[in-house]
């Protein structure tokens, strides 16, 4: 009896590690040997020794279910995965296992039940490294992108700060407040049933599928925080970086004698495209997270934005988080860059027609001509950004590896050009309740912290 348990121990053993290693994908004939972790000790194995151990004579074999559906478990992988020398190993180990007598039966069931545990423990344990794991690296990112924030803004120079505070706030309300209006333009940008609907219609039908009027504030929280430190960025930098860029283009126009290197709007230009790059870097995670949460409801079920969020990286690892990067610098570097420098230009060409007429510039005015110069930037930084912003949809709805090349072609293929403009009547009103409300909202913090007022 004793032989039996210990030729049934080393056949069911044998087989064990051999689908460790089909499933580490280190079955190869040209490894000479592998190594599987088991109750904290390393076996070591080489082919040899699993020649040595499958040709143990008079093995087991168990007719009970449960070994049927153990054998079948590691049949199923190993043929699969498994390079034909392993599979000639483990048909060694078949056969031998047939010849088992009824005495060996209660062995091989409480081996395999053993065996079972023991995976399941190992399962367990990896589960757990890797969540551990996640969260090392969501801390490690978080404190990254705090610590360069706050490094950003101490580079800057002294009184800065304002920028990006204004910034922050505008971008922080406007962007909240508007949030059932993005939950729309983002469901007829992923659902085609939708695409065909005015924004009314298809308000009432997300409240009427996805669990009433809460379902328009989806992505409510991701949404706020994403444009707080999205806003600080991007009005931050494109207001500091003018200066040194200025300096820049001076120089450039020294050098090369082409006077059209200090041109304000190339300077503009190129203050906006910086601020929009890092801006999109910033907003990427966010978005991807508060896209996800509106094209699936039944993924923001599991929990709060927090936990959905956790489960995101969990899922699609933190590098997920950034897969749509791309698609986020088409969409949000032409809108920044369209919606800051045409405000500026507006607003001073709006306060130099007034200074040159001989009107005086009240604090009507400073209403009157920001909040007309913030429509005009709203419709053209609409029109600019919405391919990326389609783009920034499709590739976020559901998770998968389809890169943003794949989308544009996907798009291409299927509507056109035309493909890349779906739902613009509703960002048309979403973004000009936006950039109407955040551009007023900066110019009046800014002017709150000591700031002259845009164009002056």
């Amino acid at each position: 009896m004793r032989k039996i348990m210990k030729q049934v121990a080393l056949i069911l053993l044998c087989i064990r590690h051999t689908y460790a290693l089909t499933q580490s994908q280190i079955g190869h004939q040209r490894h000479s040997g592998f190594k599987y972790r088991r109750n904290d000790h390393v076996l070591n194995f080489n082919r040899a020794d699993l020649n040595d151990v499958f040709c143990i004579n008079n093995a087991a074999k168990r007719t009970s279910n449960d070994w049927c559906s153990y054998q079948s478990l590691n049949r199923n992988n190993i043929f699969k995965n498994g390079s034909p020398g392993i599979v000639s190993l483990y048909n060694d180990a078949s056969t031998k296992i047939e010849k088992l007598g009824d005495s060996g039966r209660s062995v091989a069931s409480s081996s395999t039940s053993s065996m079972d545990e023991n995976f399941n423990e190992d399962k367990k344990k990896r589960k757990k490294l890797k969540r551990q794991a996640n969260r090392m690296k969501v801390s490690l990112a978080l404190s990254s992108m705090l610590s360069a924030f706050f490094l950003l803004i101490y580079i800057s120079g002294p009184g800065q700060w304002r920028y990006y505070l204004a910034g922050g706030i505008c971008a922080a309300v406007s962007h909240a407040i508007t949030t059932p209006v993005d939950v729309i333009k983002t469901k007829k940008q992923v659902d085609d049933s939708m695409q065909d609907m005015g924004i009314i219609q298809s308000g009432f039908k997300i409240v009427k599928e996805d669990g009433g009027i809460t379902a328009l504030l989806a992505g409510l929280g991701p949404t706020t925080v994403g444009y707080l430190f999205e806003g600080a960025v991007k009005f931050g930098i494109y207001e500091v970086s003018k200066p040194m860029v200025r300096s820049f283009l001076l120089w450039a126009a020294t050098i090369s004698n082409i006077a059209w290197f200090q041109s304000k709007p190339l300077r503009f230009i190129i203050s906006g495209t910086l601020a929009g790059t890092a801006a999109s870097v910033m907003l990427c995670p966010m978005e991807a997270l508060r896209i996800r949460l509106v094209a699936e409801p039944e993924f923001a079920a599991t929990g709060n934005w927090v936990d959905c969020g956790k489960k995101m990286i969990s899922n699609e690892g933190l590098m997920g988080m950034w897969k749509s990067l791309p698609s986020m610098l088409y969409k949000q570097v032409p809108y920044t860059v369209t919606k800051n420098v045409a405000f500026d230009l507006l607003t001073t060409s709006g306060y130099c027609v007034m200074i040159e007429s001989g009107r005086i510039i009240c604090g009507k005015t400073k209403i009157i001509i920001p909040l007309l110069s913030a429509i005009l930037a709203s419709l053209l930084s609409c029109v600019s950004s919405h391919p990326g912003d389609m783009l920034l949809s499709v590739m976020n709805a559901h998770k998968g590896k389809l890169t943003t090349q794949d989308h544009i072609k996907g798009i291409l293929k299927e509507n056109g050009v035309r493909g890349f403009f779906v739902g613009i009547r509703e960002r048309l009103v979403h973004v000009g309740i936006i950039v109407t409300v955040q551009l007023l909202i900066y110019d009046f913090v800014k002017r709150l912290v000591g700031i002259p007022a845009t164009g002056l």
